[in-house]
């Protein structure tokens, strides 16, 4: 199973609302959480090889109303479980709130 399947699993069962990858794909109601790898570049060589990734995902809290409690808690809680840090959350509105968390990973 590759990382983006592993994220997806491991969102889709701690969280009780929809998880996609493509919010343009989404046409439901709020709370939604989307996830996305946005960044996976080698960070470190050795003897003209790779021997180490850094991987970045960004997970984010679209909500109606401003309130993200119970869910960036399971996001979080789901992301650190599966080997992740969290390295920056971003709170933004386009007609509906966003929290928009990332997370690193190396692989």
């Amino acid at each position: 199973m590759n990382l983006q399947e592993k994220v997806f699993d491991a969102l889709s069962a701690a969280l009780t609302v929809p998880v996609v990858k493509y919010i343009n794909e989404y046409d439901g109601a709020y709370p939604v959480v989307v996830y996305k790898e946005v960044e996976n570049v080698p960070a470190l060589f050795g003897d003209n090889s790779e021997l180490l990734r850094k991987i970045v995902y960004q997970i984010s809290i679209g909500t109606e109303k401003d309130g993200y409690g119970e869910l960036e808690s399971a996001v979080m809680v789901t992301m650190t479980g599966l080997g992740f840090m969290h390295v920056s959350t971003v709170e933004n509105f386009d007609k509906i709130f966003w929290r928009e968390i990332k997370f690193v990973t190396w692989r």
